[in-house]
């Protein structure tokens, strides 16, 4: 994925989710998200505007830390005017696309949401490689995405299609998530539907024999 492709979409992309999807998108990107720790060191790719970037900088508090990853910098420019200035030091704003080059650290969380949907099989694969060099072993991972759902292809193929006209998504159709995590040894551990199931937020955890 290019540098600054969304931001095409920044001043508005809220707004639109909101008329599509009704509160569910906003509901989806909360959710879990009590689990992370105070001192916990959080990876959090693909944030968008940081809609709940406020609520993980409370979360992870004066000794944990956030680091957002994100491809546009204007989606990252909002996320930050979400945040006080005690929470700005909780954050680490990251304007980049090669996951090669994600933080060096060892991290207690994954974060991605909306985010899979968009990148190619392969670079699926890249993503999951460089972040299992960077996990802690006890890691886990909270996954929000759109699932494919017979009832919702009509206006799942509309979606897929103006995100490939406005911002070059590679994909015509949704990963097989699952697939991906059991191949790279996550396993799992609980999941919330919304919509029947066309969007799940899913706690997994990385499998100690991998």
């Amino acid at each position: 994925m290019k540098k600054n492709l969304y931001d095409k979409v920044a001043f508005f992309y809220d707004q639109l989710a909101m008329v599509v999807l009704g509160k569910t998108h906003r509901e989806s990107k909360f959710t879990f998200l009590e689990y992370v720790m105070a001192g916990d060191r959080v990876l959090y790719i693909g944030g968008g505007t940081g809609e709940n970037l406020s609520l993980l900088a409370e979360k992870v508090g004066a000794e944990g830390k956030v680091f957002f990853v994100e491809a546009s910098q204007k989606m990252m420019s909002k996320a930050k005017g979400q945040l006080t200035a005690a929470q700005l030091d909780r954050v680490v704003f990251l304007h980049q696309t090669d996951f090669d080059l994600l933080p060096a650290q060892q991290f207690d969380w994954v974060i991605t949401q909306y985010l899979l949907d968009v990148l190619g099989d392969r670079q699926i694969d890249g993503l999951f490689k460089a972040i299992n060099d960077r996990i802690k072993p006890s890691a886990r991972w909270i996954l929000v995405d759109f699932f494919d759902r017979p009832s919702m292809r009509w206006l799942q193929w509309m979606m897929i299609w103006f995100f490939r006209l406005v911002t070059a998504n590679p994909r015509k159709n949704l990963p097989r998530y699952h697939q991906f995590f059991q191949k790279h040894g996550w396993q799992q551990m609980e999941e919330m539907v919304f919509k029947a199931g066309w969007i799940k937020a899913v706690v997994l955890q990385k499998s100690s024999r991998q």
